[in-house]
């Protein structure tokens, strides 16, 4: 008798192991998966909240600015649209400088938002080329603004397609957010008050054998648009 109460004892002694089970369980149905989203979630608002370069020489961050006050016209407020003023910011070119849009103040200014592995960005980007040659010397500027690729992607297709204007590297994609864009390519066209006078989603296309592309705008719609911010009649 004392020997079957003794191993009854021994098993009871080990009743309380199911609910160490329960516990390891717990900790990988429930736990763990919770520390693997926290770790995840970590990394993610490190690469957006960290600098990873940038950030000016004059510890500056890149990416969208306020306008200066001296620049800001009563009664125009600052939006990504036409009749407003274009939002300044401040990024890194392919010179190895920095560009702020609002230092362009007085110039008619082209921005066009691009990126490489964009079809109709490469399409519609020596239309651009031919015309800061043409219009350069009536003081267009031309600002190129990659999206999230970096310099040296950006310097080999700059290079490629006889890009001599002005190279802006967004690398987080923040200008493009302030700008709303709603896809790629997109141009805006600004006077030399420093006001939108035209946005266009959507590539530039140049007509073929004396018709124009399916559902694409004229090539002359990119003189006409220009000469409105420069203020002359579009060339031929």
């Amino acid at each position: 008798m004392s020997e079957t109460i003794n191993a009854s004892e021994g098993t009871d002694s080990n009743r309380p192991q199911p609910a160490r089970r329960a516990g390891r369980g717990f900790l990988r149905r429930v736990v763990y998966p919770i520390a693997v989203i926290a770790v995840i979630a970590g990394v993610i608002w490190y690469i957006e909240r960290g600098d990873n370069g940038a950030t000016s020489p004059t510890g500056e961050r890149y990416g969208p600015v306020d306008m200066p006050a001296q620049l800001l016209t009563s009664g125009i407020k600052v939006a990504p649209k036409e009749g407003a003023m274009a939002p300044d910011f401040l990024l890194e070119d392919l010179e190895g400088g920095e560009l702020r849009l609002s230092d362009l103040r007085g110039k008619p200014i082209v921005i066009n938002f691009w990126a490489t592995w964009c079809a109709p960005c490469r399409k519609e980007m020596p239309q651009f080329v031919q015309a800061y040659e043409k219009y350069k010397d009536q003081g267009l500027e031309i600002v190129a603004v990659n999206l999230q690729e970096g310099k040296d992607i950006s310097a080999k297709f700059a290079d490629d397609y006889g890009m001599r204007f002005k190279v802006a590297i967004d690398r987080d994609g923040e200008v493009g957010d302030a700008y709303n864009l709603l896809g790629l390519p997109t141009t805006y066209f600004v006077d030399k008050a420093g006001v939108i006078r035209s946005v266009f989603t959507g590539p530039f296309q140049s007509q073929e054998r004396g018709t124009s592309v399916q559902g694409a705008i004229e090539a002359s719609e990119l003189d006409q648009r220009i000469a409105a911010i420069i203020g002359s009649e579009p060339g031929p």
